[in-house]
């Protein structure tokens, strides 16, 4: 069984490892939009910054799940 880690140490400070995952969520979300306003895609959002905020969380909840196997419990 592989031993998932509780806290991540960075320098002797302690982090939830769902942190490293929402920061994750966040640049993916960002570069999701970024290419979305590229092509065009953007136009069809009736609301671009509630958008922005669900597609962090869809990104962090699938970023979380995939590295993270304790992400959900």
């Amino acid at each position: 069984m592989i031993q998932v880690p509780v806290e991540l140490s960075l320098n002797g400070v302690y982090f939830p490892p769902w942190l490293l995952a929402a920061g994750l969520g966040l640049v993916l979300a960002m570069t999701l939009t970024s290419l979305a306003n590229l092509t065009g895609i953007s136009r069809w959002v009736w609301h671009p910054p509630l958008f922005f905020t669900a597609l962090v969380v869809v990104c962090t909840l699938l970023i979380g799940s995939t590295l993270v196997p304790s992400f959900f419990g």
